[in-house]
């Protein structure tokens, strides 16, 4: 027997303290973390940053986003660490002006 709606669990809800903050800064309930594509070598061991994440929606025309993705996928890359280094990379020229 399938579940209904109603019988679906419930969202907890936020407090007043929870809205708040983020109304103050934005800050919400996503605690999730990006393990960085840089590695730092130290003393010999390679540790991995890991710093909290914000994420960016954006809205290409549907064939650059198929060619993208095949492209990709074709060498065995993942989308998002191609457009973070493409980003990192952009973000050094356009601070260098």
């Amino acid at each position: 027997m399938s579940k209904t709606f109603a019988q679906a669990p419930k969202p907890r809800p936020l407090s007043a303290d929870v809205i708040a903050a983020f109304e103050r800064s934005g800050a919400g309930q996503d605690t999730q973390t990006h393990i960085s594509t840089k590695q730092e070598k130290r003393g010999g061991v390679t540790a991995v940053r890991t710093e909290r994440t914000r994420r960016l929606s954006i809205d290409l025309p549907e064939t650059l986003h198929r060619r993208f993705k095949t492209a990709c996928s074709r060498t065995d890359r993942k989308m998002l660490t191609e457009v973070a280094e493409f980003i990192v990379r952009r973000t050094a020229e356009l601070e260098g002006e």
